[in-house]
């Protein structure tokens, strides 16, 4: 099945102070707009496509860092719709097969390398590689700011729940190394800095942990505004 892209653009960029904004669950209150202003900044690329592709119908101002605006999104249409626990996935758990029963759905052998998860979005699928670190002893790359290595910054090693197991600042080129003990089902690595938008980085996500690449944005540089999308 061809997948299916999609773009999201924000054409009129807003340039209220996020830092007078009212901090709601989603984000922040805007009260030139009287909205809310839901933060994508740190959010997934399954979690950004799951809110905006239930929206479509919706007016949604959002808060994204430059990257998000510059790629593309995969979609896809389904046969059928079928999902399974992300949280078995973050564990690395070593599955040959899966099922999920959704309306007839079939139970297909996968491989844990590169697991497809497709859940039902108002007609549509979303698809998102997802890889198995089990074998992987420990985690490795660079902060990047401005383009160039930086140590400001904190990195926290998050389980799956979102507790800290561990965290460190990088070298002063902004180089890091973290061991993992998969005992204590590591998940993903925060990183924040004074001024700077924190970034998530999701394990299952990546091809591979080592030659990690982290690039964080200052918050001049976020880009607030009504979200459209564009059919690639």
């Amino acid at each position: 099945m061809k997948a299916k892209l999609v773009k999201y653009t924000i054409e009129a960029p807003c340039h209220e102070d996020w830092g007078k904004m009212k901090p709601e669950a989603k984000g922040r209150f805007c009260e030139a707009c009287s909205k809310t202003v839901v933060d994508f900044s740190s959010m997934s690329d399954f979690s950004i496509v799951s809110y905006l592709e239930n929206r479509k119908n919706e007016s949604v101002c959002g808060r994204f860092r430059p990257d998000q605006m510059e790629k593309s999104y995969r979609l896809t249409k389904p046969h059928h719709a079928f999902s399974f626990d992300l949280k078995a996935v973050a564990l690395g758990l070593a599955l040959s097969t899966f099922s999920a029963v959704h309306t007839q759905a079939q139970v297909t052998p996968v491989d844990t390398t590169q697991v497809i998860y497709q859940e039902p979005l108002d007609g549509m699928v979303v698809r998102t590689e997802y890889y198995d670190h089990k074998d992987e002893k420990f985690t490795e790359g660079i902060i990047l700011v401005d383009g160039k290595g930086f140590d400001r910054v904190t990195i926290q090693l998050l389980d799956v729940d979102g507790k800290e197991i561990t965290s460190l600042v990088p070298s002063k080129d902004g180089k890091f190394r973290i061991p993992l003990n998969w005992a204590k089902n590591p998940a993903s690595l925060r990183v924040n800095g004074e001024g700077l938008i924190t970034s998530e980085l999701y394990f299952y996500q990546q091809e591979s942990l080592k030659g990690l690449k982290i690039r964080l944005f200052r918050e001049e540089l976020m880009l607030k505004g009504n979200v459209e999308s564009e059919d690639k």
